[in-house]
């Protein structure tokens, strides 16, 4: 308040900006809002930025308005919540408490949008005192009957693509535009793999056909492609470009159909198996039905026809010695017999029936030990392991004596009637037919090979029931 009975001298002058006052004398001029300045006999009340009648309706935010206070009944006070539940409308957008951004329409949509070739980042952040790691992104429905849904599209929705857990929870990646693909892709070494969450639990991958549709798994790159379908059923089929395999596993009797159009129902009636070496095979003749005795000493390719000879020490070494054959075909082997020419008292000839690895013996199949202490064919009925052997699947036979050799000799083939089946070091050195082992006296269940040997090719018969 200033009180003009003071030394203010007449006469006051009052102007204002857009009216006259009225009024005379003034005694008092009273600044109840707004700011007063003097400067040398002018006094200067500035009420520019003081108060005034708040415009527009109840809930209103207010804003300026040329100068104005000024309301718009799109932009309101939603929610007044002194805190955390304040929420504000800012056209059909509602803003704050925890609803963060949300529609104040009924079904209504909102859009978060960039300009131009700007983009959009979904992040978390630290700027309230958190700690900045991981990313979450929810899109949560109701109720688990319900679904959740990510959907891509275009400005017209002409191009859609969903993600989308359905209200049976399942997970759901649906191309929703004609003859497009779902593709997934990696850089480098990485592989895309499908994995069961739950320990120790199968991983099933399903390729479903829709209705009777075929399905099918390609595998191709740019210049080479093969085809995998079932299109009958429980038969699957590799096509190529114009032949198939068919695999039939309907019953026992399915089989296998070859681009030919030959089938194979079993391993012992035809196509492949093992080596491929099987030239000796399993009599099917009704006068030689109850051949069942193979003289796998002398088999090709591995020798020429010729008698056995009494041996020297050459087979009867203190260390196993092991010779490749073809079995030629499929069963249990329920006799073996060796031939001795010079027996050797309370000795046992160890025998046993390997598993090719590779080209060399691998796990042992069946073992037998045969005494020696009597001169001609010996034989033996009793047998240790599963004794089973693939038709036309390569095998190695092994045997040591189970003490150190004095007098024993063993009928073989001679050198000149093997063929040399191991490979020489040079042109020079002489070929070798058979592996051999360190173990002493002892035939090993898996043998750790020492090196190649020319020992000759045992007498040694089998039969298979």
């Amino acid at each position: 308040m200033i009180n003009m009975s003071g030394p203010v001298q007449p006469p006051l002058t009052v102007t204002t900006v857009g009216g006259t006052p009225s009024g005379r004398p003034i005694t008092t001029i009273k600044v109840s809002d707004g700011d007063l300045t003097i400067s040398g006999n002018v006094a200067t009340i500035d009420t520019s930025g003081s108060g005034g009648l708040p415009g527009g309706s109840n809930n209103e935010i207010q804003f300026n308005d040329s100068g104005a206070f000024g309301g718009d009944a799109g932009f309101l006070m939603n929610v007044k919540g002194d805190g955390t539940t304040t929420k504000i409308q800012v056209g059909n957008i509602l803003v704050g408490a925890n609803l963060g951004v949300g529609t104040a329409a009924t079904n209504g949509t909102v859009y978060i949008q960039s300009d131009g070739s700007g983009q959009i980042f979904l992040t978390s952040g630290s700027d309230s005192g958190g700690t900045f790691a991981d990313t979450v992104v929810n899109v949560n429905c109701n109720a688990g009957s319900d679904n959740s849904i990510l959907r891509f599209r275009d400005n017209s929705s002409t191009k859609e693509a969903n993600i989308k857990l359905d209200g049976s929870s399942n997970l759901d990646i649906d191309n929703e535009n004609t003859d497009k693909n779902i593709e997934l892709s990696v850089k480098g070494t990485g592989s895309v793999e499908l994995k069961n969450a739950t320990t120790n639990s199968a991983s099933t991958l399903i390729v479903r056909g829709n209705g009777t549709g075929i399905p099918t798994i390609n595998l191709t790159n740019d210049t080479k492609a093969v085809t995998i379908k079932c299109d009958e059923s429980q038969k699957l089929k590799v096509a190529g470009g114009s032949s198939n395999f068919i695999f039939d596993a309907s019953s026992a009797t399915g089989g296998i159909t070859w681009p030919d159009g030959t089938t194979q129902i079993t391993a012992a009636s035809g196509g492949g198996g093992g080596s491929g070496l099987g030239v000796v095979m399993s009599p099917t003749n009704a006068s030689l039905s109850s051949a069942d005795t193979y003289l796998i000493g002398r088999q090709s390719p591995y020798a020429i026809w010729a008698d056995f000879e009494v041996a020297n020490n050459q087979n009867t070494s203190n260390n196993p010695r092991y010779f490749p054959f073809i079995a030629p075909t499929s069963g249990s082997i329920s006799e073996m017999s060796i031939r001795v020419g010079t027996s050797q008292s309370g000795t046992n000839l160890l025998v046993g029936i390997y598993e090719d690895s590779s080209g060399v013996p691998g796990t042992q199949v069946a073992t037998a030990s045969i005494p020696v202490s009597i001169t001609g064919f010996l034989t033996v009925t009793s047998f240790s392991g599963t004794n089973s052997l693939d038709a036309n699947s390569q095998y190695w036979f092994g045997h040591v004596a189970d003490t150190a050799r004095t007098t024993l000799q063993l009928y073989q083939l001679l050198d000149s009637q093997i063929l040399p089946t191991l490979p020489a070091a040079s042109l020079s050195d002489r070929p070798s037919y058979a592996w051999y082992s360190n173990d002493s006296n002892s035939l090993p269940a898996a043998p750790t090979l020492a090196g190649a040997t020319d020992s000759g090719r045992l007498f040694t018969s089998i039969k298979i029931t």
